[in-house]
């Protein structure tokens, strides 16, 4: 099994992640290995999934809300989270309808920027971005 048969391993974010620091000068770090694999784990958990389209919202809530509100890494989190997310996504065959859009994009990045800011146990931490994944989902 592999990334592109949909499953994830640590080194795949970290190899993105340190890639985005290196383009805009930022320091590389990974703060927390283990949060890393947790999250990992997670989402190759959702490979049981027989629905295609739930398998792409559960994976990529499951990345983003980890990279986002957990800070695993020193920078770059919400990038590489958006990165890895919509590629697993079109992997499963499924994008965020008008992604390329900068309006889009932009509310994409504060939803995240929210999500960040929230306090451990907060309810609303996942269901945010589930929720606009599910709103804005699109099968390529």
């Amino acid at each position: 099994m592999s990334f592109f048969d949909g499953v994830l391993t640590p080194m795949e974010i970290i190899v993105v992640n340190r890639q985005f620091c290196e383009q805009l000068g930022e320091p590389y770090g990974l703060d927390d290995p283990e949060k890393l694999q947790e999250i990992v784990d997670e989402i190759n958990s959702y490979n049981k999934l027989y629905d295609n389209k739930e398998k792409a919202i559960q994976k990529a809530c499951c990345l983003m809300t980890g990279l986002v509100f957990d800070q695993p890494f020193k920078n770059g989190n919400k990038r590489t989270s958006v990165a890895i997310s919509l590629l697993l996504m079109r992997i499963h065959n499924y994008d965020i309808k008008g992604y390329k859009q900068e309006e889009k994009q932009k509310i994409f990045y504060e939803l995240l920027e929210n999500t960040m800011m929230k306090m451990e146990g907060d309810k609303t931490i996942r269901g945010d971005i589930e929720k606009f994944i599910r709103e804005n989902i699109t099968k390529i």
